[in-house]
């Protein structure tokens, strides 16, 4: 029996949207069990725990998540990993959670669901998805989520109703038990006393030196010989530093870019002469625009006044004398071709410039809420203010700022925007005032934001316009030029199919050569490549080898044939890798070097730290505040190594030579501040135990996904 059964009885009041909040709820319970897990001739979408997971069974489970939804691509690998986490869910961290005993009684369940104060992870059925607030028929007073209108709804279900209430019921519980889990995994963090107040310490001691360093890079690596027994010999002392989670790729690619042919753009003219043809019998601006919407290739057209200088090159006096109805093109422009057809002319200003100050009135666009001010009684203003301007009196721009309802106009602009065009993008009535007076003329005009006191102060001198409409439409590759493009791919990839080959033809060829290192299997980009998913699965194919060449692939606006020219599997990197070498090389350089740096200040040593700095021809520094937790040494580096035995050290202690990061220190301690008594014990054992409850969950995930050797082939399907 449900717990919806053994609450009905106790249930009030009726309310119907809870189930379209079900319905959008996606994380579903796992029908069907785990019956369709094994088997599925369409191969494995990977293993944990020891479970293959068949192709069929993950779609089975991504269309129970899916539904009728049509998701984009976006939405689609969302989908994916809800699916992987629930896999993840049902076979690693489920069988741990019944091991440590953590389960959740159906009193629980019910109180976390309906009672008085519902869990949080309930308010996800019940939140608008564009607010996130509670919906008013589940919500409290103060807008949390009302434990008794859930229950009153659920009371009033359907069957089918109940049958997604009973898979809320078991999403939740897993819910539930996951944070139980959690719980006590935090719950199992101790800070001692003694370890509070040593990390107290630690953290608030501060030492103040003088030293000096010598740098390892003043020695040319040249000068330092390392050799295949040292490089084995740190890599195998070293081994964890190379640890590979992911595996990898390397490949290098080259391009063949999809353009139109001539015979293309030819095809194209004549396309474009035949529909200017048309263009010019149309007689009226109706069937104008109706032509070049349906022409266009987005379905729009664009009518605009152009001056000289915006006309195709040459053409400015063709345009600007042409009678109405005149059509000229195709012209070619970029990638596009172009045909215009001339509809008026006009002499105006091409820009201008005005301040303003706006009166508005209640009910304007953009009226403050409790502005009182009627639209009639604005009109007043406007016009006294005019007749302010007019007397000369007084300047307009001294009285913007105490008059305007403008806020852009009280930001030290004085209500003045700048020059803007017959394109610029403020009211028609606002343009039309400063186009249509001349430079010096004040005057009142209404938009939809209230009254207007208009003072153009300059204008460009008037020049002819042409108003122009215009047909554009861009020039495609052929699917002849495109299939020709392929096959000159194709030739390539077939007569240079291995990997020598491939790099001599494409160096002889003058084909730029672009580089793809480090490409796990699922990821999402490569630079330079659109769309890389189809090149990444041929990477990760068992077919592909080192020296592979593929088939050519569409990527964005060219054909791309790839060369593969690494494979890195997940593990520990070999020594052989050249990554892996240059690590050992420059660990195993800087030990040398360290070493001979100890050796001659060894011999170098002096009574005191100026002594040996200037036996060593080096200047001693000061570094102040240093502390084991903070090991900044100003003018140097971080260097951890070095702090953790000047921490050991007591005031007027000199070093020996100290190995560090970046070189090797002589350091002298002038001054020790001890850290004090610390007197908040519990609050230092709580900051310590957050710091490291902040990890535990990810750390305790990590652990366990890594002992149930997860094989994640994902990426090879989606």
């Amino acid at each position: 029996m449900t717990i919806l059964s053994s609450i009905r009885s106790r249930i009030g009041l009726i309310v119907g949207i809870i189930f379209v909040a079900l319905l959008s709820f996606v994380l579903t319970d796992f029908i069907g069990g785990r019956s369709s897990m094994f088997g599925n001739s369409q191969g494995p979408v990977g293993e944990i725990n020891g479970n293959s997971i068949s192709y069929g069974d993950f779609q089975t489970r991504m269309q129970r998540m899916i539904g009728d939804a049509d998701p984009d691509p976006q939405m689609q690998e969302q989908y994916v990993a809800g699916v992987w986490d629930e896999l993840e869910t049902e076979f690693i961290f489920q069988p741990q959670w019944e091991k440590a005993g953590v389960t959740i009684t159906s009193e629980e369940l019910s109180e976390q669901m309906m009672g008085d104060k519902p869990s949080m992870f309930m308010n996800q059925f019940f939140q608008d998805r564009q607010t996130g607030q509670i919906n008013p028929q589940f919500a409290n007073p103060d807008g949390t989520l009302s434990g008794a209108a859930i229950r009153g709804a659920v009371k009033q279900f359907t069957p089918e109703q109940e049958a997604q209430w009973v898979r809320v019921e078991k999403e939740i519980g897993k819910q539930l038990i996951k944070e139980k889990y959690n719980t006590l995994l935090r719950k199992g963090i101790y800070i001692t006393s003694a370890q509070a107040e040593q990390e107290f310490a630690e953290e608030n001691t501060r030492f103040d030196v003088k030293y000096f360093s010598l740098k390892y890079a003043a020695i040319p690596d040249s000068t330092i010989d390392v050799s295949d027994a040292e490089i084995q010999e740190y890599y195998k002392a070293n081994q964890t530093k190379f640890r590979q989670v992911k595996s990898t790729r390397d490949m290098e690619f080259i391009g063949y870019d999809l353009f139109p042919s001539a015979d293309d753009i030819a095809e194209q003219r004549k396309q474009m002469d035949s529909l200017a043809s048309k263009f010019g019998r149309i007689k009226t601006a109706t069937d104008d625009s109706m032509f070049a919407i349906t022409e266009s290739e987005n379905g729009t057209y664009n009518k605009s006044w152009m001056g000289s200088g915006q006309f195709p090159v040459g053409a400015d006096s063709l345009f600007l004398n042409a009678e109405a109805g005149k059509v000229f093109g195709p012209y070619n422009s970029g990638e596009n071709v172009v045909v215009y057809k001339v509809l008026n002319h006009r002499t105006a200003a091409d820009s201008v410039k005005v301040r303003h100050i706006l009166v508005t009135y209640k009910g304007a666009a953009q009226a403050p809420p409790d502005l009182a001010r009627t639209k009639d009684q604005a009109k007043l203003r406007a016009d006294s203010i005019l007749r302010v301007v007019k007397s000369g009196k007084t300047k307009m721009e001294d009285i913007v700022d105490k008059l305007t309802d403008d806020p852009g106009s009280k930001q030290g602009n004085k209500g003045d925007y700048g020059w803007f065009t017959a394109e610029s993008g403020f009211v028609q009535p606002f343009k039309d005032a400063g186009f249509n007076n001349d430079k010096g003329v004040t005057v009142v005009t209404e938009t939809d934001f209230g009254y207007h006191v208009i003072q153009v102060l300059d204008k460009t001198a008037p020049a002819k316009k042409a108003q122009v409409l215009t047909i554009e439409k861009k020039t495609e590759p052929s699917d002849k030029t495109v299939q020709d493009l392929y096959n000159k791919a194709s030739a390539f990839a077939g007569t240079n199919n291995k990997g020598d080959l491939f790099t001599k033809a494409a160096q002889k060829d003058g084909l730029n050569m672009m580089k793809a290192p480090d490409i796990s299997e699922d990821a999402k980009q490569i630079t330079g490549l659109t769309e890389p998913r189809q090149i990444i699965r041929w990477m990760y194919n068992e077919d592909t080898e080192v020296g592979s060449v593929s088939e050519p692939f569409l990527s964005g606006n060219r054909y791309v044939v790839c060369h593969l020219t690494k494979i890195l599997d997940k593990g520990f990197k070999p020594v052989s890798e050249q990554s892996v070498r240059d690590i050992c090389m420059l660990e195993i350089r800087k030990q040398k070097k360290a070493q001979r740096y100890i050796d001659q200040l060894n011999k170098q040593k002096g009574a005191t730290i100026d002594v040996w700095a200037a036996n060593a021809k080096e200047a001693v520094a000061p570094a102040q505040g240093l502390t084991f937790t903070q090991p900044y040494i100003q003018g140097a580096a971080y260097e951890n190594e070095v702090m953790g035995v000047v921490s050991k050290m007591t005031a007027g202690k000199l070093s020996a030579p100290l190995k560090g990061a970046m070189g090797v220190y002589v350091v002298y301690v002038e001054k020790v501040t001890p850290a004090g008594k610390l007197t908040d014990v519990a609050g230092q054992r709580n900051k310590a135990i957050n710091t490291i409850v902040g990890r535990v969950e990810t750390a305790a995930s990590d652990v366990l996904r890594e002992e149930a050797k997860v094989e994640d082939n994902r990426a090879r399907f989606f």
